[in-house]
Order: structure tokens, then sequence, then C-alpha cells
């Protein structure tokens, strides 16, 4: 038994010594609606699969115009790609490109392309980046793609609970925060439920531990696009007007939208209730089709919210800031909030900056979000109107919330699953008659001619 110990515990140095990079940098290429963010991450490698990565991000920029611009011109693309690599090239070590990541993941901006557009821009991507001539980071089918709004959130709600100290520690599964996030297309909750998961659920590997989320996006229910159904709502019930009163406007906020061959002129009526009406509409669930149960918009299942603790990111966080809904913690206060969206969306425009000093160009963007957050947190969701649960951050202990480290995260974690030397039953295979010495050799070997393929 001794030797046998002795033997395993020598080919766990020789596979550490073999297989272990001192440091692991990763690049990510965030591709959003409004455009492209690099981002360059490093960390220490770790001693087990069981321990927590302490990821950095040690650097940041962002790249105008978006990668769907180039949905017309796709002959410009490669520069636009390799200006991106060649930079990140430049912060990562040289000796460490070839074991270095590289991912482009699209968001919204790509998922509402129309789909032959959004496959020729991806295959574009792809060919660039796959092109070994191109730069000298690793490259592989997971490289680039267009995440789906649910992966958007649980990577979301990696990067919170990464940040809030949860994954090292030994807090138990109810001291997870939830993650609420709202962007220009879409908007996600993402949490882990108190009782049965019955749809939706996502599950992850965390440092040797199993997480099964509850994740769901809502597509077309973003800030941008939420804003673009109600106008084309009021369009749809006076389809002959050319001026039109929007009551999620405020008063003195008047614009012309093109809808299609003709332009439509919309006057702000500052009237919250009859934007509140607009936005429940939208939001109202659908009892004969909701299956399983309960369900939060339309007929999509969700699980009760339990008693976990919630981080509003995002969209909520930048309302809920303007409004000063919160406390000195950041704890949202709904209520707060709600009467506050019906005061400021009852003011013209300009009496609105006067007393809440929001800027003119999102002062009826703020009076149509803050009533369709309120709704959304208690009509959908289902929080209660005084809940104490929800905390507004962009950002945790000094670090942002945003989804690309949690996807970092993630993808370190899969690796993990592939490596290379994995344990190997010792006691079975001495009893099979193979000499402990042999054994080892044959260890050391299978270790280092396998090598070449993962690192």
């Amino acid at each position: 038994m001794t030797v046998h110990v002795i033997l395993s515990m020598a080919t766990l140095f020789l596979m550490d010594r073999a297989c272990a990079v001192p440091v692991q940098y990763s690049v990510m290429l965030d591709a959003g609606s409004s455009s492209t963010k690099l981002r360059v991450y490093s960390w220490p490698e770790r001693s087990s699969t069981s321990s927590t990565l302490h990821i950095t991000e040690k650097y940041f920029l962002r790249i105008k115009p978006p990668l769907s611009s180039f949905q017309e011109n796709l002959e410009l693309l490669p520069e636009y790609l390799l200006n991106l690599t060649s930079l990140a090239q430049s912060q990562v070590p040289y000796y460490s490109h070839n074991k270095t990541h590289i991912y482009l993941l699209a968001t919204a901006g790509i998922r509402f392309l129309k789909e032959e557009k959004a496959k020729s821009l991806m295959d574009t991507v792809r060919r660039v980046l796959s092109d070994k001539r191109n730069h000298n980071f690793k490259y592989t089918e997971r490289s680039v793609r267009i995440l789906s709004g649910e992966e958007e959130g649980v990577f979301a709600w990696i990067t919170a609970n990464y940040h809030n100290g949860f994954f090292s520690s030994n807090r138990s599964l109810s001291k997870a925060v939830g993650v609420l996030e709202m962007g220009g297309g879409s908007t996600q909750i993402t949490f882990v439920p108190d009782g049965p998961l019955l749809a939706h659920m996502f599950s992850l590997r965390i440092a040797g531990k199993i997480y099964n989320l509850y994740s769901h996006s809502y597509l077309n229910f973003g800030k941008d696009y939420m804003d673009r159904r109600i106008k084309e709502y009021l369009i749809q019930q006076n389809p002959s007007a050319k001026t039109i009163l929007n009551p999620c406007s405020l008063e003195n906020d008047n614009y012309n939208y093109d809808n299609g061959d003709t332009t439509v002129i919309f006057r702000g009526s500052s009237s919250p209730s009859e934007c509140l009406s607009i936005i429940s509409n939208f939001l109202r669930h659908s009892y004969d089709t909701c299956y399983p149960k309960p369900c939060a918009i339309g007929s999509i299942y969700q699980p009760s919210i339990g008693s976990d603790i919630f981080y509003a990111t995002a969209s909520f966080a930048f309302i809920a800031a303007d409004l000063n809904a919160t406390d000195a913690t950041g704890r949202l206060d709904i209520v707060k909030l709600n009467q506050t969206a019906h005061d400021y969306c009852s003011k013209t425009i300009e009496e609105a900056y006067s007393v809440y000093r929001v800027p003119s160009a999102y002062g009826s963007s703020t009076c149509m979000m803050a009533l369709y957050i309120t709704e959304l947190l208690t009509f959908s969701y289902g929080f209660p109107v005084n809940t104490d649960r929800i905390f507004s951050f962009q950002k945790v202990n000094g670090k942002s919330l945003d989804w690309p480290f949690g996807a970092v995260v993630y993808e370190a974690e899969l690796m993990a699953r592939d490596y290379p030397c994995g344990p190997i039953p010792l006691e079975t295979n001495a009893a099979a008659g193979q000499s402990p010495t042999a054994l080892l050799e044959l260890l050391i070997l299978l270790c280092f001619s396998t090598l070449c393929a993962f690192v």
C-alpha cells in the first residue's frame, strides 16, 4: 500500500510539472450591439480542480463600430478582427500565445440579425480566427459562437457569485445570489431554485461542485425593444394617424419615428397610468397555455424565486440610480421606485430634468423603464412589492458584473474536465499482475505522449 501511495504522489508530481502552466491567459472578444469589447484575463495555475480559480482582468478596450455593422461589408471584417488579435497578442506574453484560448462570443446585436446575415457574418469570423497565419492563439470549435440569452444570464450569475466570494467559501447553496440582467434587446433571470426545477435548467460545475440553475432570457423584452414595441403598438392602435400621443414619453418630448415608408410624429403626453396599461399587456400571463406552472411572462415557466438575494444589473441599476430608489447599501426599494416613477412620468421633460437631473436625451426612456421594471419584478417575476432582497449594482467589491468574466470561468472549468492525465486506479492494475515500477513508467509515457495535444 505504501508503494502505491508513493507511486501515486510521484505520478501526480510529474503530471503537475508536465501539464501545469504557471500563469494562464484567455482572450475574450465580447461582440455586443454597440461595440466589441476586448478583454484579456489571467490567472495562476490552481493546484486542484476543486479549488477556485483566481482570475484577473488585465486589459480592457472598447472598439467601435460593432461586429453587426459589417453584415453588408464582409470584406472589411478581416482587418477589423486582425486589429483586435494584434492588440490581444501585445497583452499576452509571446511564450503563452499558443496556450491561450481566444473567444469571440456574440450577444443580442447578432441574435437580432436575419439568420442568413448572422450566419455569413459568423462564418467569416470563424474563417479569420481559425487561420493560424493570423494569430498564435488557441482556436477550438467553441471559440466563435452566438450566445443564447440563457448562457448570458448564467455567465452573469457566475460573475456575481465569484465576486461576492460565494465559490471560495463554504457557504450553503441558499447563499448564492440570483441575477437580474437587462440589456437593449433582452432581459434575463437566473437563480438556484429552493424547490424542484421542472424546465429551463442549466447545469454547470465550478470548483468541483455541480450547480443546477434556472435561467431564462426574454428576447424583445430589453430596454430598446420594449420602447420599440410600445411605439409599434400605438401605431397599430392609430393606423391612419400622422401624429400620435405616447403616454410613455414625457410632455414636450416630440420626435419623428420611421415606420416603414412613412414617418410618424410622436408627442409625449406624460401619462404613467396609460403607459403602465400598455406594458402590463405585454407582460400578462397566458393561464390557458401555462405548463408547467407557475409562469412568469406569457406561458414561460419560472419556479418560485424563494428566499434568495438577487443582484439587479445593467439597465435595472441605471434606472434605480437615476430615480434614487436604492439605499446606501444598494438595496432596491420597489415601493419607492413605483411612487417615484409615477411622479417622474407625470412631469414635462423640462421639469423632470429640473427635479431629477436626468439628461433630456434619456428623460422619456427613464420614465418608461421605471414603470416597466416595477411591473416586471412584481407582476412577472413574483417579487413582493415590499421585498428587501434585490440589490441594484453595477459592481461588487469594485469589480464589474459583466458576463464575460463568468464566460471565462465557465470555459476554464470545461477545459479542466479534459485534463490530459486523469487518475488511474493503481490498486486494480497492480492486482492484475503489473509491477509498480512498470506501471509508473507506463503512466509517465501516457502523460507525455498526450501532453502536446492538450497543452
